[in-house]
């Protein structure tokens, strides 16, 4: 998995990813408007974006590498994940993690499963289900959206079950109602509150999964229970 998906490690140092293509002949204006540095406003040297991370890359739907995504080690960092910014590349508003295999891999190895963040897609894809996608840190915007109803006409949507993930489900469901037509909804797969899916896959297997899946929910559904 760390293969395939391209997992990497940035030290822990400020500079190294800064000097190391600086001295393959890249000015650090490039750097920075590729979201790989920044430039401080007040003299001092450029810096890494990405300093003790692993680090996910982000493709879009060509496979090609558009930003880069870290995961801190350090339970007293100020944030947990971290995202490359906006670049002339990358918009995470019209972006999604995993959609180009995915898409691929959708029908094959079940309907298209949404889930909340690329350790839930590498899980998800582990287990077997290779056909999961995750948006970057944020909700799912109606660009996302549409991306994913063109993978599949009823995509599955796990969140956590808990009330903060009802909160969730139903602001995608007002993102999604005035954007319904024949043959196209979503169904919600609501996971035991506190569990994301790779506690889920851990704790249960496939098999959890599958049933959770067996058990999903249709808009209409959600709907009522908010009501």
């Amino acid at each position: 998995m760390r293969e395939r998906f391209e997992i990497g490690w940035a030290p822990d140092r400020r500079d190294i990813l800064a000097r190391h293509l600086a001295d393959k002949g890249f000015r650090p204006e490039e750097l920075a408007e590729a979201g790989l540095i920044a430039i401080p406003d007040d003299g001092r040297p450029p810096y890494d974006r990405f300093r003790g991370r692993i680090v996910f890359p982000i493709r879009d739907t060509r496979g090609r590498a558009i930003a880069l995504g870290g995961r801190s080690l350090d339970p007293k960092a100020r944030a947990k994940y971290l995202n490359s910014p906006e670049t002339p590349l990358f918009d995470k508003s019209r972006t999604l993690f995993n959609l180009r295999d995915a898409r691929a891999a959708a029908g094959r190895s079940g309907p298209l499963l949404v889930v909340e963040g690329y350790m839930d897609v590498i899980a998800l894809v582990q287990a077997g289900f290779e056909a999961a996608v995750a948006p970057l840190g944020t909700a799912i915007t109606e660009e996302q959206l549409e991306q994913i109803w063109r993978v599949c006409p009823e995509p599955l949507v796990a969140l956590d079950g808990d009330r903060a993930g009802l909160a969730a489900a139903h602001r995608l469901v007002d993102l999604a109602l005035p954007r319904l037509v024949a043959g196209r909804s979503l169904r919600f797969v609501l996971l035991p509150p506190g569990q994301d899916p790779d506690d889920l896959l851990r704790a249960g297997g496939r098999a959890a999964m599958e049933r959770l899946i067996a058990d999903s929910q249709p808009v209409v559904e959600l709907l009522w229970r908010r009501e």
